[in-house]
């Protein structure tokens, strides 16, 4: 049973911190939490980077759009990957959801150091920190276009929670 009135879908781009702070809001509420990521390389019995590999980033994108709509039914919080509004299908799709989406940022510096060396992020991989910026950059309007709060992860969980359940509860959206 869902614990939200309307499910929380944490965005924004690698290293923002969306799964740590999707389930610290889980444990807090109690509330039923996914990253969306481990459910499709769950779910397809690969990794991401394998997924990615053999099916190429459209196919990776195709999956994520299909697991999106079942984690809206099934799941109170909900942290997608960092390129969830590149696929033009799953963005124009998020602006429909009934959800309430989270911007989770922080400074390109910080969301960089990161992720620099995870080798589970296909597009981080694929070039250096200019490359991987000039990604962050290009995401950032979509980002803003769909959200309907903007939270930095520069600071500590705590204050990072504390924001979020301020905008929350201000609006009682939970």
């Amino acid at each position: 049973m869902k614990k939200f009135k309307k499910p929380l879908l944490l965005i924004g781009f690698m290293g923002a911190g969306k799964s740590t702070v999707g389930q610290a809001l889980a444990e807090k509420y109690k509330g039923k939490f996914i990253d969306l990521d481990r459910l499709i390389s769950d779910s397809e019995g690969r990794s991401i980077p394998e997924i990615f590999e053999q099916d190429g980033e459209f196919g990776f994108r195709i999956h994520e759009y299909n697991y999106l709509q079942q984690a809206l039914e099934d799941y109170d919080i909900i942290a997608t990957g960092g390129g969830i509004i590149a696929f033009d299908k799953t963005f124009e799709y998020l602006k429909t959801v009934t959800a309430r989406i989270i911007w989770l940022d922080a400074p390109f510096s910080k969301l960089y150091e990161r992720i620099k060396n995870d080798s589970n992020r296909p597009n981080a991989q694929k070039g250096d920190e200019s490359a991987v910026k000039n990604l962050y950059l290009s995401r950032l309007s979509r980002y803003n276009e769909i959200a309907f709060i903007k939270i930095t992860t520069k600071d500590t969980l705590t204050q990072t929670l504390s924001e979020i359940e301020n905008v929350l509860f201000a609006n009682d959206q939970h």
